[in-house]
């Protein structure tokens, strides 16, 4: 399934090629249906949610199922067990480290009499985080809760909103709702999709408007969030996950291919490349990653993933320096990989 190629060769710089060629596109089909879901929700607002809702992820749903309520973050809190609370705290403790050494103050100027430069930097008043649903709530992408709200907190952003799309069964992974009261998220929704980026961009009676929309999503969210920017400020247009892995002898073949299918699995257009020195490392994690696809949800878009993009490249030499190279740094015991937890809207 996963390819190896001895690099340089010609088969392998036809795989590079194709990797480094694919990207994000919309059809004209796809622009013109994410149209009309935007103007449909700016033109009916919480109706059109619901609508969208129930024909995509919860057919029961309705207008008060919109917003979370205390008694549904009790419940999750409750249920949370302490590895989890401990795993949530060390990541939200880190991502604020990181982020509060981003943190710019402004200047003024007055080097020249009669003259002033300067640059205000302030907050915006409201950012609205979009989570992915992850299969359906199984999956719940808690590092996209931690990731999208803690720096808006930290930036001083005054309300923080997230919409996610909910189960089935009309509700939101607890450890969603627990991941957004620890990184200081103001309010809920159990909306997603294209019509959720609509909300957050235009308003609703629910829903309130938002100056900046962040978080991943699939091709639809990303093509909304093109579509709105002007009309409110978006982090980036992604385009398809990528990871590389760069790893000698020394590397741990279960954890390699568990890093590697944690990108493969989030879309078929994703690309996971390990980079090695060692033929039998290859040998092994093309074996491994065999071995651990087939646990996951996402077999199908997996393997297209792994098997259109997806490469091993054994190169001659060695990595001077570093016994070590990979995604997750130092090495790590062994033991059982952690499974990948992916966006699917």
């Amino acid at each position: 399934m996963l390819k190896i190629f001895d690099y340089p060769s010609p088969a392998a710089e036809k795989a590079l090629a194709r990797i480094a060629s694919r990207g994000l596109s919309f059809t004209k089909k796809e622009h013109a249906a994410v149209s009309r879901i935007l103007d449909d929700v700016k033109s009916r607002g919480d109706l059109a949610l619901v609508d969208y809702t129930r024909r995509f992820d919860s057919p029961n749903y309705s207008p008060k199922d919109m917003q979370v309520g205390a008694r549904e973050f009790a419940a999750a809190k409750s249920s949370s067990d302490r590895v989890f609370l401990r795993a949530l705290n060390r990541a939200a403790s880190q991502i604020e480290t990181f982020h509060r050494r981003q943190l710019r103050s402004g200047f003024v100027s007055l080097d020249r009499p009669g003259t002033m430069l300067g640059q205000l930097v302030r907050p915006v008043e409201r950012v609205g985080v979009y989570v992915p649903g992850g299969k359906g709530g199984q999956t719940p992408l808690v590092s996209s809760v931690l990731m999208g709200a803690i720096p808006a907190k930290v930036a001083g952003v005054k309300k923080i909103i997230m919409v996610t799309p909910p189960t089935a069964e009309r509700r939101v992974n607890p450890h969603l709702l627990v991941a957004a009261q620890k990184a200081g998220v103001d309010e809920v929704y159990k909306v997603g999709g294209a019509w959720a980026v609509a909300a957050l961009a235009f308003g609703t009676a629910t829903i309130p408007k938002v100056d900046v929309i962040v978080g991943p999503g699939n091709l639809y969210v990303t093509l909304a969030k093109k579509i709105v920017a002007g009309t409110v400020g978006i982090d980036i247009i992604a385009g398809p996950s990528e990871v590389l892995v760069v790893a000698d002898d020394s590397g741990d073949a279960e954890f390699i291919a568990a890093d590697l299918l944690a990108q493969a699995e989030h879309d078929a257009r994703a690309s996971a490349v390990l980079v090695t020195t060692s033929p039998g490392l290859a040998a092994e994690v093309r074996v491994e990653v065999e071995r651990q696809v087939s646990d996951l949800g996402r077999v199908e878009i997996t393997r297209e993933s792994v098997e259109r993009f997806g490469a091993i490249f054994v190169v001659k030499g060695h990595f001077a320096g570093h016994r070590h190279l990979q995604q997750r740094g130092a090495r790590t015991p062994r033991a059982s990989p952690p499974r990948p937890l992916l966006p699917s809207r």
